[in-house]
């Protein structure tokens, strides 16, 4: 019996070491907020909420893996722009955004992390930087009638006609470049905040439907119907001549879209349990 009692407190000892207090769980609330060819002037005026849930492996007081799962909503409309021609222009566009990823972290002081040595030198708040890597699902949308519309199965810019055969219907989940910094405080031993912020340096162009250039109003016309046609270059409503002639520049297929995470995080760290043989 003393024998598997001692066998349980190694186990437990040695789960102790590997496991609990180099874990942290976590959730954040705060703000998502778009840059693109909606938003060429970094304004934070369509800044939405944003949210998520993350677990961090601390590997000592300066270096650590996460992981999460986050959730938030960009939008972006021409009629805030100071630029003329954007303003013309009238596209907007709105979608939710679905998020995981891993990144490393770097913390710029020794952080107690609560399992370090206890004679070590260690910080209850610490600075750091992060980066790594992000999937995301989203899905642009902009209104028409008053209904709101999924906007890459109608092609607006002619994907998918065959007057375009080289344009392919984008797709709607891909990758980002994830990087970013923020500051964390140790509360107590078990509880801790973290401020942050991170840009997703992503790997599309469509993140608002919108990227090269005018397709021939007459082909959505006939191929789409007066939605796609209106979709693609609202500018009629704004003005009397539309804007969007064949071929004319609609965005900047030169640049990727982005998008910029921010909140404040709430830390648990696991606790541990000692064995009835350990002091």
């Amino acid at each position: 019996m003393k024998a598997r009692l001692l066998l349980g407190c190694l186990l437990l000892i040695f789960t102790e070491q590997t496991f609990a207090q180099r874990w942290d769980m976590g959730a954040w609330i705060g703000g998502a907020n778009y840059f693109g060819d909606l938003n060429t002037h970094t304004s934070f005026r369509f800044t939405n909420p944003g949210g998520g849930l993350f677990a961090r492996y601390n590997f000592d007081n300066r270096v650590s893996v996460r992981f999460n799962i986050n959730a938030g909503h960009v939008w972006a409309d021409d009629q805030y722009s100071s630029d003329y021609y954007e303003w013309t222009r009238n596209l907007g566009f709105s979608s939710y955004l679905y998020e995981a990823g891993g990144q490393f972290e770097f913390n710029f002081m020794p952080y107690d992390n609560s399992f370090t040595n206890t004679y070590a030198e260690k910080h209850n708040y610490s600075p750091y930087i992060f980066a790594g890597w992000s999937i995301f699902h989203f899905n642009p949308t902009a209104k028409y009638n008053g209904e709101r519309m999924q906007l890459q199965p109608l092609g607006t810019e002619g994907q998918g006609y065959p007057q375009y055969p080289d344009l392919k219907k984008y797709k709607r989940t891909s990758s980002a470049f994830v990087f970013g910094g923020g500051i964390k405080f140790r509360a107590s031993k078990k509880l801790g905040v973290q401020i942050e912020g991170g840009v997703r340096k992503t790997y599309t162009d469509y993140l608002d439907d919108v990227s090269g250039v005018y397709a021939d109003p007459i082909v959505l016309l006939h191929e789409g119907g007066e939605m796609v046609a209106f979709l693609a270059d609202p500018s009629s409503a704004v003005v009397s001549e539309p804007v969007g002639a064949a071929d004319k520049m609609r965005g900047d297929n030169s640049k990727s879209d982005d998008y910029f995470l921010f909140g404040v995080g709430f830390i648990y760290t696991l606790k541990s349990y000692k064995c009835p043989y350990q002091k």
